[in-house]
């Protein structure tokens, strides 16, 4: 297992993202690194090689994205998919293969995957973890925001007026968070399928 880390130009507020990546052979983990670090992100990674290893980095490491192989010995990138929906199913995956067929690709997508980057097409890879991580971060944002009005619903209730209207204060300071990184350069949503392959159909 080894750690990296990396300073580039797209910095997030909170300090560089934490990306552990699932990958047995040290080739790509190091070409993925490389192309992150030109696009300049702002990042550290942990790199893993086994089922063992990366469910204890799910929790000692606390990743912002899971960049994943599709096929490792004795384990897979849908083995992984699964640990981490179970684990920390608000953390976006993104599968990272050489080998993934059309029916596999759809199949994980539909099973929680955020994305899929085939390996001998690697330039968009950059791209598709920014903007996972975008939506991340404006999904855990509204989550704040559910939890503000909540707050101010309830001290409304209860005839506490100034401090609900603060509560109401800091929802609209959220609100206005959340606006901006969506029209923020690169703000375009979620990420439903990887360009790599077919789409999921809505609904399916």
């Amino acid at each position: 297992m080894t750690s990296t880390g990396s300073h580039g130009q797209v910095a997030n507020a909170t300090g560089p993202d934490r990306i552990l990546i699932l990958e047995d052979e040290a080739w790509d983990a190091e070409l993925a690194q490389r192309l992150l670090t030109d696009a300049g992100l702002d990042y550290t990674a942990v790199i893993v090689d086994t089922k063992s290893a990366f469910t204890e980095q799910l929790t000692e490491f606390r990743p912002d994205l899971i960049l994943s192989d599709y096929s490792l010995p004795g384990f897979s990138g849908a083995d992984a998919l699964r640990i981490a929906q179970h684990q920390c199913p608000q953390v976006p995956f993104i599968i990272w293969s050489g080998i993934l067929g059309d029916e596999a690709a759809v199949d994980l997508i539909k099973q929680g995957a955020t994305d899929y980057i085939l390996k001998d097409r690697p330039a968009r890879l950059p791209s598709a973890i920014e903007r996972a991580l975008h939506e991340a971060r404006r999904r855990a944002r509204l989550a704040q925001i559910e939890v503000q009005l909540g707050q101010a619903q309830r001290l409304a209730s209860l005839g506490r007026l100034t401090a609900a209207e603060e509560a109401v204060h800091q929802t609209r300071e959220l609100l206005a968070g959340v606006r901006s990184e969506v029209t923020a350069p690169g703000g375009d949503g979620p990420v439903a399928a990887g360009a790599d392959g077919p789409k999921v159909p809505p609904g399916s």
